[in-house]
């Protein structure tokens, strides 16, 4: 049978999909009557291009009427990447890793990283018009980083979308377990999505 919605749920960087946040979203989705696929990133020794790959040859293999992406962070980093390259009905950007070629810039970093390096390859200005998502949900805790509000406001402006919200999480860190966090995903994907 095939599912009428999934959500693929993209791990931050060195998160497992079985940690205890990841789950509660599956739940969260799951009883709003989505098919969550938590999906598990290899992170060791590879860039968030490769990582990029490494998800689309999942999500390929789904076969469904309506797709969505939820990710955080670098997960969120993977999201953004992979709706440039395939049609979601919705993606779920949750604190935005400013980690893009504009973001590196401003930051002082390991040139001989291949992360890094590939980070250095990713202009974010040209990659937001190529974004093909119908519906977009942009949350981030209003306690992260500066960096981070910045890159998910200039998202906010510069990605092209009839139906895209931005979504604040008063009192909130860069913690997606955190109750507030989970709290506003369930309200978001309910109302909004």
């Amino acid at each position: 049978m095939i599912q009428e919605k999934t959500v693929f749920i993209i791990p931050g960087f060195r998160h497992k999909p079985t940690d205890k946040a990841y789950k509660t979203i599956a739940n969260i989705l799951k009883s709003e009557g989505y098919f969550p696929i938590p999906v598990t990133i290899p992170w060791k020794q590879t860039t968030i291009s490769e990582n990029t790959e490494y998800f689309l040859k999942k999500y390929k293999k789904i076969e469904t009427k309506k797709k969505y992406i939820l990710g955080f962070s670098f997960g969120a980093m993977i999201a953004f990447l992979a709706s440039t390259k395939v049609k979601t009905s919705g993606l779920i950007l949750c604190s935005l890793s400013p980690y893009f070629k504009e973001d590196m810039t401003k930051l002082r970093f390991n040139k001989t990283s291949n992360r890094n390096k590939d980070f250095t390859t990713l202009n974010f200005s040209r990659l937001a018009k190529l974004v093909k998502s119908k519906r977009i949900l942009m949350l981030y805790g209003t306690q992260e980083t500066k960096a981070l509000i910045h890159r998910t406001k200039d998202a906010f402006h510069k990605v092209v979308s009839k139906h895209k919200h931005l979504i604040p999480i008063q009192k909130t860190e860069h913690n997606i377990g955190d109750k507030r966090y989970l709290n506003t995903i369930h309200q978001a994907t309910r109302e909004l999505l």
